[in-house]
């Protein structure tokens, strides 16, 4: 009797464990769907080695594997992001080895750098990042988080670097002023740091309206005087101010003008005039 009372605890206990197993499987399965982040940013730090590899395609690439530190909600959720280091063509992916550079401190020349210093207690651990994704259905019907880019913490939304001022207004400063001398409001643009319309309006009422008759009774353009545009003048006098700001290289602007023609505003101005002034300015060029 003794041994037949093991045998049918035996049996109980067998189906009690098989029946908490199912319940563990079920649960871990409902909890594995619900922990997948829904689609959006996520903080991540590295989880395991960062992993140098080439595909089948004959890409390398880089097996990134990663865990969720923050929002809270989603935080200790791990998974595996993939970066196209090198196409199968030879090509380096510059956007994907600047990110490494960037979120790593990699300094761009061996990749198995980033397979050292990501081993446990190497400096990548310690470092931040931004991943991009959510749940996507795989092939079979399970869902997974497929992560889509990796950024440096803040992703685009940080000030990107401001452009040359001189380079961007020997490019546009032309075209920006042309623009705005169409516009039917006669607003002055202001993108391409020229001096305004407002700075205009602090020089002396004679600057800005010339009489009819003294316009007439002007002399000339001396022969073979030199003869610019109004951008060229600007140009030069940008390159002969290398550092200044936008302020100062506008107040240069102006007195140079008022003191070479103190009865005319820069609307005013001749091609032979604005020569002049290109000419003064580039008297100035830093040698």
């Amino acid at each position: 009797m003794q041994k037949g009372r093991k045998s049918e605890t035996g049996a109980v206990n067998k189906k009690q464990q098989e029946s908490a197993l199912s319940r563990d499987a079920a649960t871990e399965e409902r909890t594995t769907d619900m922990d997948i982040p829904n689609e959006g940013k996520y903080v991540c730090k590295l989880n395991g080695q960062l992993v140098i590899y080439e595909a089948s395609t004959g890409s390398l690439c880089g097996a990134v594997p990663c865990v969720v530190a923050a929002p809270p909600a989603n935080e200790g959720f791990t998974f595996k992001h993939t970066m196209v280091l090198v196409k199968a063509d030879g090509t380096i992916q510059t956007k994907a080895t600047a990110t490494l550079q960037a979120v790593f401190g990699w300094d761009g020349v061996d990749p198995f750098w980033l397979m050292d210093c990501s081993l446990d207690g190497g400096v990548m651990r310690e470092a931040e990042f931004e991943i991009v994704g959510g749940p996507e259905t795989g092939d079979k019907g399970g869902q997974y988080f497929k992560s889509q880019w990796l950024n440096p913490l803040g992703g685009g939304m940080k000030t990107p670097l401001a452009a040359d001022r001189r380079s961007v207004l020997a490019k546009y400063g032309g075209k920006f002023h042309a623009l705005a001398s169409s516009a039917t409001t006669g607003k002055s643009a202001r993108e391409d740091a020229r001096p305004t319309g407002a700075v205009q309006q602090q020089l002396p009422t004679a600057a800005l309206k010339v009489p009819t008759a003294l316009r007439a009774a002007q002399a000339p353009p001396p022969p073979g005087a030199p003869t610019a545009t109004m951008d060229e003048a600007w140009s030069v006098l940008n390159e002969s101010n290398p550092g200044k700001p936008a302020e100062a290289i506008e107040k240069i602007w102006f007195d140079t003008i008022a003191q070479l023609y103190p009865n005319k505003s820069n609307t005013d101005l001749k091609p032979h005039e604005w020569g002049k002034l290109k000419v003064e300015f580039a008297d100035a060029l830093p040698m």
